[in-house]
């Protein structure tokens, strides 16, 4: 049953990509389709079973293994072999992209892997292709790596939405804030900033004071918010671009600052759901991590057993605040 309700999403999912490709050549979609037609052929006559190389960019924390477990349900529910990995710490690309290149030299049948770095990956993606070997990108994208497709957040967009909400539902429309980022170097990261700063350009009297690099380890990031606070006093909130947000609700609680200074961002770790539920954050925005790595594997599958192409998906965003706060599952 399973099997046939994916596949029935994966027809749906066809359908929209036919329609976002409809500007391709004819000549280039036949000779693609036969291609992965020959493919699938082939992996039919073998009858072995498929196997899928996925590589998070960090195994550290819930938020990344809500990635993993996604992709491992993905091959459990389509029944294939899903193998997961990742590097213990981020933005470790050379061992990120060793990852890659043992699975892709071991026979994989498919390779996933979060796109975070521009050009990172342009060379084992191009390995992979040699090979024959679909790579799917998937939370964080680099368009013009070569991947097949990419599954994951509009991160602008969400960007723009989070934005939106701090300076209009809860500075209303004045004041100082500070951006806190884990890596302002990091494409997605880097498009969610833009996205908060095209939102501000509608409150002419919201200032931004500064783009503060919190790190990755949640104890140390806030003691480097609460620098920032002291060095800027006067600050009315804290808006994060990532998991590590949840650092800025425990700055807040533990100085006492509940309701003089606020706090945003992303992601929905239990800890950022503890503090908006008890005021210290006023809301965050979740990604879906889950279906990310779900729809990753997905991807994989509709092109090695289906032998239709990988298109992109967009796993959507979901603002969190007190409202909603107690109906939502940590990712």
């Amino acid at each position: 049953m399973i099997r046939k309700i994916l596949a029935l999403v994966l027809a749906v999912l066809m359908v929209i990509g036919l329609f976002a490709g409809c500007g391709q050549a004819k000549k280039t979609q036949e000779t693609e389709s036969a291609k992965q037609t020959e493919q699938t052929q082939s992996t039919e006559e073998s009858g072995k079973k498929l196997r899928f190389g996925v590589v998070l960019h960090s195994l550290n924390g819930s938020f990344f293994m809500k990635l993993k477990e996604g992709a491992e349900a993905a091959g459990k529910a389509l029944g294939v072999e899903v193998l997961v990995t990742g590097p213990a710490t981020q933005q470790n690309l050379s061992e990120q992209v060793n990852m890659l290149e043992n699975y892709i030299n071991s026979g994989v049948d498919g390779v996933a892997t979060v796109l975070w770095d521009q050009e990172g990956f342009n060379n084992v993606i191009k390995q992979a292709h040699d090979k024959g070997i679909p790579f799917v990108g998937f939370n964080a994208d680099a368009p013009n790596s070569g991947r097949d497709a990419m599954v994951g957040q509009d991160s602008e967009a969400a960007g723009y939405a989070v934005g939106k909400y701090m300076f209009e539902k809860v500075m209303g429309g004045k004041g100082k804030y500070i951006i806190a980022t884990c890596a302002p170097t990091e494409t997605p990261l880097v498009l969610r900033m833009n996205g908060i700063k095209r939102a501000q350009q509608e409150y002419p009297n919201i200032e931004l004071i500064t783009t503060i690099d919190i790190g990755t380890d949640l104890t140390k990031a806030v003691g480097i918010i609460e620098n920032a606070y002291m060095a800027h006093p006067d600050v009315n909130a804290f808006i994060g671009t990532d998991v590590f947000s949840e650092a800025i609700g425990t700055f807040i609680n533990s100085n006492n600052l509940k309701g003089k200074v606020y706090g945003g961002g992303f992601d929905l770790t239990p800890g950022t759901l503890k503090h908006i539920k008890n005021g210290d954050m006023q809301m965050s925005c979740g990604q879906n991590p889950f279906l990310q790595g779900f729809y990753a594997v997905v991807q994989l599958y509709q092109v090695k057993a289906l032998g239709y192409p990988a298109i992109d998906v967009n796993t959507g965003m979901a603002i969190v605040d007190a409202s909603n706060v107690d109906a939502t599952e940590p990712e």
